[in-house]
């Protein structure tokens, strides 16, 4: 974790720029492409993936990183995807889109990499619960550090 926060402090001014150019046109790219399709198809396609069309509209606009930390915190946790709760693909798609959405990325992010075994993420993770559950509570005993 360490060497991810170093390599994140050492881009310059014009590295984070350039990503942050590169993730805007991702993002406006799929939602052009999502526009394109109309409003019943999308409406379809989000029924599919158990979604409304608005909240597939979110989370279009949130791709492709919208839910990068979720993986970190499943391993942070040691929690295994074979698990009863992670092999359940409404639980997996439930915990992305919450953590798609979430807007506390900035503070998650600084809690996996600054502090890894601390519980305070556990007070503004809208997912907390859900990872308690998937856990059978063990989620607020012990992360995995």
């Amino acid at each position: 974790m360490a060497l991810a926060a170093d390599a994140h402090e050492h881009r310059t001014m014009f590295d984070r720029i350039g990503e942050w150019w590169r993730h805007w046109r991702e993002r406006n790219g799929v939602l052009a492409a999502l526009d394109q399709c109309g409003r019943t198809e999308v409406e379809r396609m989000a029924r599919d993936v158990g979604l409304g069309g608005n909240d597939l509209r979110v989370l279009a606009g949130k791709w492709p990183d919208g839910a990068t930390l979720l993986e970190r915190r499943i391993e942070m946790l040691g929690l295994d995807r074979a698990s009863a709760g992670l092999r359940e693909p409404q639980v997996m798609r439930d915990l992305q889109r919450v953590c798609s959405i979430c807007n506390n990325k900035r503070a998650c992010a600084h809690d996996l990499d600054r502090r890894p075994g601390s519980a305070v993420w556990q007070d503004y993770c809208p997912n907390a619960n859900t990872f308690d559950a998937v856990a059978g509570g063990a989620a607020t005993a012990q992360p995995r550090r």
